[in-house]
């Protein structure tokens, strides 16, 4: 099952990049831009995948605590609730903090051990309450997440007039 999250990480990780390269190029206007989507803009669409991801990468650093990606990684003790002001004054800060996001899974995934996806883990959500799920769905709901997201960022772009297909996983994994 490992490599399957492998793959997922490395498509995670390509896909990102594409938006990133996609995205740079735009002007603060379009970027920013508010719309009736359920994250109004492309950058608040990127800000909660990235917030999301900050908030998972700290739950799994506090059960796998013998993980070196995610105990020396300077961005996951980042707050999440708080980059919000930072990033509104310098969106590019986000696409950087989006890459380095990107590699601290990569690195994190691949130090999962095999069997350790099957083990339970528990974490507190997001109302507080305390939920234990085998590794292996939190991952997959992860990086479902990601994709999901993805998609809505793909019909901000066509809105604008972005063309934009770096929906293929078969060609980065």
């Amino acid at each position: 099952m490992k490599p399957v999250f492998q793959a997922l990480a490395r498509y995670n990780s390509s896909v990102n990049l594409s938006i990133i390269e996609l995205i740079e190029p735009l002007s603060e206007e379009m970027i920013m831009t508010k719309t009736k989507a359920f994250f109004p803009s492309i950058f608040e669409t990127l800000l909660h995948l990235f917030s999301s991801d900050l908030f998972w990468l700290k739950r799994f650093r506090d059960v796998f605590k013998d993980s070196k990606t995610l105990t020396v990684s300077k961005l996951v003790p980042l707050d999440g609730k708080n980059l919000r002001k930072e990033f509104e004054t310098d969106y590019t800060k986000l696409f950087q903090h989006r890459k380095q996001a990107d590699e601290v899974i990569l690195h994190f995934v691949e130090e999962i051990d095999e069997a350790r996806l099957s083990s339970v883990i528990t974490y507190k959500n997001f109302k507080g309450d305390e939920v234990e799920k085998e590794l292996w769905k939190i991952l997959l709901q992860w990086f479902n997440h990601q994709t999901h997201h993805r998609g809505q960022i793909s019909v901000l772009l066509d809105m604008i007039g972005v063309n934009n297909d770096y929906s293929s996983m078969l060609a980065r994994i």
